[in-house]
């Protein structure tokens, strides 16, 4: 329920980064990404997403129902990977709204370079044709991904991106709990920078022109 959504938190090991991952139930708040007070300057304003986090190693069903190897199908981009669901009411909207608005930011050669995927955490309800009637609201470039909720828990499990599966039994317009935060990983697959939730289309299209400038993929 919007009320008692409850908050998930993981610590990244060892990489001097507190409260990497928050998530919350659509309709609550996500917790900020922060970083310590002696890390070095960085060029980003996102934080650095540690190079041990990495694409989730899985095969889903895309949008126009075929395979889509997530890992060989995103290999030479840069991947913009986020959790969500499509009745979400909030949180889902508001991000892909900046990603769209980022990537509108870009030149065409620019956005060749990054893929937006959109991992369903309700599988249940979300088909591929409601994740293509859903991501067409923003960006037809943009890529839905869904699939047995093993393979979804196993995807967001890789990407440290907490999800719930939905209530059982559940009807009507029920809500799910997903990571708020949009992932982002090099050419390479290992991960660069983390977007957290309201991190707005223009500081996000600032920082993706750095990436692409620093992994030679500006022009």
């Amino acid at each position: 329920m919007h009320d008692n959504a409850h908050r998930f938190r993981t610590i990244a090991a060892g990489a001097g980064l507190a409260g990497l991952l928050g998530a919350a139930a659509c309709g609550g708040e996500s917790a900020g990404a922060k970083t310590s007070d002696s890390a070095p300057r960085s060029p980003y304003k996102a934080t650095v997403l540690p190079a041990s986090y990495t694409v989730p190693d899985v095969t889903m069903t895309d949008m126009n129902g075929r395979p889509y190897d997530l890992p060989k199908r995103t290999k030479g981009k840069v991947t913009m990977l986020f959790f969500g669901y499509t009745n979400c009411p909030d949180i889902c909207p508001t991000t892909m709204a900046d990603a769209a608005g980022a990537m509108s930011l870009l030149s065409p050669a620019q956005r060749a370079k990054i893929q937006v995927v959109f991992i369903t955490a309700d599988p249940a309800r979300d088909t591929p044709k409601a994740l293509k009637t859903f991501l067409g609201h923003f960006d037809r470039s943009f890529m839905g991904l869904t699939g047995p909720w093993k393979t979804v828990e196993k995807a967001a499990g890789i990407a440290k991106a907490p999800v719930s599966p939905p209530p059982k039994h559940a009807k009507g317009n029920y809500m799910v709990q997903h990571g708020s935060n949009v992932m982002t990983y090099g050419p390479d697959g290992h991960g660069r920078l983390l977007f957290p939730y309201k991190f707005g289309s223009a500081d996000m299209a600032n920082d993706l022109k750095t990436l692409l400038a620093k992994e030679n993929l500006a022009t």
